[in-house]
């Protein structure tokens, strides 16, 4: 069946922004007070920023991989961060105890299916991993094309009815959609693109968020627009993508309700079936 998007009316749009932004600070302000912890199996370069991103908002994180303690974390933790960098053996094996002991306690589970367009073997086990039905699936346009194994426009759409995940293309303009919901959301900096791990970053940001919203699209929404209000807002304070790295910490920390407000650039669509 093919579909198109429908762009909502203008009036609607402005009343969205508000509305996702009011409920972007309660979340915000539920992470802060209830301190989720997020477990994240992610690569090397991811660690150290991905733990300072949720730190940042107030979450908790853990980064073990030992097979011997992970479904210990997992049991304990709010919500599970999966990305498949540098994916060895031991990292498989810690991410395939990870997501079956998430099932087990009933904990979502957010897939970065990172460089899956690079690798055969690694598409194929990120595919595979998707019979475990993660709550939300983020990756750049590479990634979410190749991971679906589809290259036309709607592939994020179809990727979503698909899955019953609520996948998020990154780029430029970040997609959100759940396969019938779709957001477009164009906040955000070029500089994102010169740090390194900003989107395993933002795969665990989603993570916090989805510790403390039961909907997943719009734990998504939420940390996306929180993510790029932040770096456009970083970028006004630094000279390059250090001190870009160092301010975007400093701005989702005190991130408010008015400058999500007034900096939000979403467009909310429907699906229409053709």
């Amino acid at each position: 069946m093919s579909s198109t998007l429908n762009i909502l009316s203008t009036n609607a749009q402005e009343s969205g922004i508000k509305q996702t932004a009011g409920q972007t600070m309660q979340s915000l302000r539920l992470l802060a007070h209830l301190g989720p912890r997020i477990q994240c199996i992610t690569n090397p370069v991811a660690m150290d920023f991905s733990a300072d991103i949720l730190l940042a908002v107030g979450a908790q994180t853990s980064m073990t991989m030992g097979m011997d303690e992970i479904a210990e974390f997992v049991t304990s933790a709010d919500c599970l961060s999966v990305n498949t960098g540098t994916l060895d053996s031991t990292r498989r094996s810690a991410i395939d105890i990870a997501i079956q002991t998430a099932l087990d306690f009933n904990k979502p589970w957010v897939l970065d299916p990172v460089s899956v367009h690079a690798s055969t073997t690694r598409r194929s086990y990120a595919q595979g991993l998707l019979e475990f039905r993660p709550s939300v699936i983020r990756g750049n346009y590479a990634e979410i094309h190749a991971l679906a194994s589809d290259e036309s426009a709607n592939a994020p759409q179809k990727l979503a009815r698909q899955t019953g995940a609520v996948v998020v293309q990154s780029g430029e303009t970040d997609l959100i959609t759940d396969g019938r919901r779709t957001v477009l959301m164009t906040n955000g900096s070029v500089l994102q693109t010169r740090v390194a791990a900003m989107g395993c970053a933002s795969s665990a940001l989603i993570g916090g968020f989805l510790a403390v919203n039961p909907d997943p699209f719009d734990a998504a929404v939420h940390a996306l627009l929180t993510i790029g209000v932040a770096a456009e807002e970083s970028v006004k304070l630094g000279t390059g993508p250090g001190s870009f790295k160092m301010h975007l910490l400093d701005c989702i920390y005190n991130l408010n309700e008015d400058l999500l407000v007034q900096r939000g650039r979403i467009v909310q669509c429907e699906e229409v079936a053709g």
